[in-house]
């Protein structure tokens, strides 16, 4: 695969050097003997059907080779050590792919694409986690994953074994309305510094383990440890412990609940079966968008391959969250460079909470001196006349759509005027500083914007390659492509000389066709997202968002463009500009004639993924990366316009 280097390579190898972690390390390995054993090629042709059979753990765990497993004092396997779980297997498998397995070459690949894109995520925008409301979250910079090749411990194409179509089955009508209250419970601003999450205060966190769901790059706390002793075996992770008592003593009564539940554990041969109940029926850990119910049954297995390769399995039965029960399976990885668990989020004497109400009050003073000076500016705008008049939009019936020889689809904009930023109905502290203030826009001219992103077809017939992290559907929007080669493309694209010259949107055009002549942060109903918004948890998909989509699967908006909430970021022509709102022009900005990183703007399918934030969708959010970045969730879209004669 086509690897380009970028500015913080040099940088990311020293790091990696001093802390100690070796990369060459850690590998993929399907077969725990050593090396890597080739798989046979028609593994990738394998499908669902192949795998109807009744889920039997016994035979699919004896199935997976181990090699020189170390052993305890009385004989039983030695399953300690500090294990990680960030992996690349999705938990769901992609949509549409009915294939159960890769090839080899095609996870070697996936490895390569997915530390490429960790190199970048040091400059990833921070977010706000729902209900911290003040401060903004550190970036991946700091998470696990960044530093060190991720590998794909398995050849399977999604973590979950059954149902046989490797997707977590939906979730109860009962478990909806839970995620319905407890999202409006977690999106609203909190009310004082006692009235904000336990987790931000350090008075208690969230529930992990168990069960434990592997993780992809970029993922927090994607670390464990396990202690083992004759009589006990304890699973730590960052935030607490599961006790697992091997000594038979019975279970409480049906009455007491616990976090993490109850767990007894015996051993069947080599592996380790833990069987755990009487949780606590609260939405927290890694079902936090619909919690579980005191009906939650878990069954863990555990089982040792050789020295760095732990096979883990799990199926959950809870009859009021699940429609029926399922399965995962896939492999962990020994961390031999990390000697302890480190707890980072409540150190430092406590003082978060301190912190946080002190950027409050900052971010307070900025946006009241950015409000005082939109004032100023909207006072100004409106005493000189504009070069041009306001025009008001159009009728979205009045859009009309045309297509040339490659059968790119255009929709014919009209000029007008709108509110471009953090819209009036964002809740307190959603929006970041660099969405506001509010402010108007005139767009005089009238343009072509293409209905969908970019292809994967488009690019391949143009430029001869693929080079897409996510395949499958050449109707997949193409991404890891940089800014540089976006502009290789568009010269493609010119010189075919077809009287138009073809362009990436301002960020002024992006919002202002994704408005559509909305003025709310979503652009209209998030339902119009389907599946594909908080209401993937509600219907059972959490997690299951794992990959981009085809082009214009969803409805699209009132001005007949797909995709402009989701599937793939966008990049734009403007350069990023943190103050753009405050300075741009009214008419037809363009943003500064230079800067360090170029503007990219909308959201991704990452957005639906485990951390499922809907406020994410807003129009207004804002991203940017160097030139040379190549994201697995970064695409564009293009603009036309007709060709000025050569005088």
């Amino acid at each position: 695969m086509r690897r380009e280097k970028l500015t913080l390579l040099v940088a990311s190898i020293a790091f990696i050097s001093l802390s100690g972690i070796n990369p060459s390390e850690v590998f993929a390995q399907t077969s725990p003997s050593g090396n890597r054993a080739k798989a046979p090629q028609s593994a990738a042709t394998n499908t669902t059907a192949a795998a109807e059979k009744t889920y039997g753990w016994k035979a699919s765990f004896a199935k997976v080779p181990t090699s020189k497993v170390p052993h305890l004092p009385d004989g039983k396997p030695d399953l300690q050590g500090i294990w990680s779980f960030s992996i690349l297997t999705p938990l769901n498998r992609p949509g549409g792919d009915t294939k159960t397995e890769i090839t080899v070459d095609e996870a070697q690949e996936e490895e390569d694409a997915a530390q490429k894109a960790q190199i970048g995520l040091r400059i990833e925008p921070t977010v706000t986690p729902p209900g911290e409301k003040t401060t903004d979250a550190y970036n991946s910079f700091w998470r696990d994953g960044y530093w060190y090749k991720v590998p794909m411990t398995t050849l399977h194409t999604s973590q979950v074994v059954d149902p046989p179509d490797g997707r977590m089955p939906p979730i109860t009508p009962a478990a909806k309305e839970r995620a319905r209250i407890a999202a409006v419970k977690r999106n609203r601003p909190a009310t004082g510094p006692e009235d904000r999450p336990t987790t931000s205060r350090c008075v208690a966190t969230v529930r992990g383990g168990p069960p434990i769901i592997g993780d992809g790059p970029g993922a927090q706390e994607t670390t464990m440890q396990i202690v083992q002793g004759p009589d006990v075996v304890e699973v730590r992770q960052d935030h607490g412990a599961q006790m697992v008592y091997l000594d038979g003593r019975p279970r409480p009564p049906d009455s007491v609940h616990l976090d993490k539940g109850v767990s007894r554990g015996h051993w069947e041969g080599d592996t380790l079966v833990v069987e755990s109940t009487n949780f606590a029926p609260w939405g927290l850990g890694n079902f936090d968008a619909y919690g579980t119910t005191d009906q939650l049954h878990i069954t863990e297995r555990w089982k040792r391959l050789d020295d760095t390769h732990l096979l883990y399995g799990f199926t959950i039965e809870d009859p009021g969250t699940w429609t029926k029960p399922w399965s995962v399976e896939y492999v962990m990885w020994r961390m031999t460079n990390q000697e302890e668990l480190v707890e980072y989020a409540c150190q430092e004497g406590n003082v978060g909470i301190h912190f946080t109400l002190t950027a409050a009050r900052e971010r307070e003073k900025e946006e009241a001196e950015a409000a005082e000076k939109a004032d100023v500016k909207a006072i100004s705008a409106s005493s000189v006349a504009t070069a041009a008049p306001i025009h008001p939009s159009i009728a979205p019936t009045a859009i009309s759509f045309e297509s040339n020889a490659l059968g790119m689809e255009f929709a014919m904009i009209p000029p007008g005027e709108f509110q471009m930023g953090c819209s009036p109905d964002a809740k307190a502290n959603e929006c970041d500083k660099d969405e506001k203030p509010l402010h108007p826009v005139q767009i005089t001219k009238p343009f072509e914007i293409q209905r969908t992103e970019v292809t994967q077809k488009l690019w391949q017939d143009l430029m001869g390659i693929n080079p897409s992290f996510h395949k499958g559907d050449l109707q997949f929007p193409v991404e890891q492509v940089s800014f540089h080669e976006v502009q290789a493309f568009l010269d493609k694209l010119n010189a075919r000389n077809d009287g138009y010259r073809y362009r990436l949107p301002t960020e002024a055009e992006w919002e202002y066709v994704v408005r559509a002549g909305t003025t709310d942060q979503y652009a209209g109903p998030l339902q119009d997202l389907g599946t594909l918004t908080i209401n993937l948890q509600l219907s059972g998909g959490a997690f299951g968002v794992s990959s981009t989509r085809p082009v214009a699967g969803q409805k699209p908006n009132a001005w007949g463009l797909y995709d402009t909430r989701g599937n793939v970021k966008e990049w734009v022509q403007d350069w990023y500009d943190p103050s753009y709102y405050s300075d741009s022009p009214v008419a037809d900005p363009k943003g500064p004639a230079t800067a360090e990183l170029r503007a990219v703007r909308g959201a991704s399918f990452r957005v639906y993924a485990r951390q499922t934030y809907p406020w994410l969708i807003r129009v207004s959010v804002r991203s940017k990366f160097p030139e040379a970045y190549q994201g697995y969730d970064v695409g564009f879209r293009v603009v036309r316009e007709k060709s000025v004669p050569a005088s």
